[in-house]
């Protein structure tokens, strides 16, 4: 089965969102690949079912400090892009991540923004050569285990924002990826952690 893909409008700078609806639970969404970084366990990425909702689901709670797993959308190549995803931490001793990957070029090299429930904050970093890099990041933030927030990023020529609900909360400049690339999902060690309505839109 096919992940959903809704085109809100019939421009080329419409939004795609993927919620997962028509997928099939306790299987994989179609349309992604599951990657890590380095080369450490990729995890377990599973379509669960949330209430009335279709989630995507990193289900692997191995406490492995250093992996970083990706669910990375196989097609469609983004320069400037508002990015946002709605993430749901459940669990997790070294860390509860929801994360967002952008301008992605392969496992070891793109951009990740992320919030942590563990740390109460936000960070953006640059990932290159497999080497996480901290950029910038906003402390004391709102953030409860269980809870939905949306994470959002806007990104255009070098300059990056970036959104916990409607609060701008992280704004920097940064020039080491130029070119477009893949978008997806991030989680850090142990993160269990559910993901709805991942959407992307070319900005202008």
């Amino acid at each position: 089965m096919r992940a959903t893909l809704i085109a809100i409008a019939l421009t080329r700078s419409a939004p795609t969102t993927w919620t997962f609806e028509k997928d099939e639970v306790g299987k994989p969404p179609a349309g992604f690949e599951f990657v890590t970084t380095a080369k450490t366990p990729a995890g377990k990425w599973e379509v669960r079912q949330d209430g009335d909702t279709k989630v995507l689901a990193q289900l692997d709670a191995g406490e492995l400090g250093s992996r970083f797993a990706m669910a990375v959308v196989r097609e469609g190549s983004f320069r400037d892009l508002r990015l946002s995803v709605r993430g749901k931490p459940i669990s997790g001793k070294k860390d509860q991540a929801v994360g967002l990957v952008w301008r992605y070029k392969d496992p070891d090299n793109y951009y990740v923004a992320r919030s942590n429930v563990l740390e109460q904050n936000v960070n953006v970093y640059r990932v290159v050569g497999g080497k996480r890099k901290e950029l910038t990041g906003k402390d004391y933030v709102d953030l409860k285990t269980g809870a939905w927030h949306t994470l959002r990023v806007e990104h255009k020529g070098a300059a990056i924002a970036v959104f916990l609900g409607d609060q701008k909360v992280v704004d920097l400049e940064d020039k080491t990826f130029s070119d477009a690339g893949k978008v997806g999902l991030w989680i850090k060690a142990d993160s269990v952690t559910q993901f709805d309505d991942l959407s992307v839109e070319e900005l202008k």
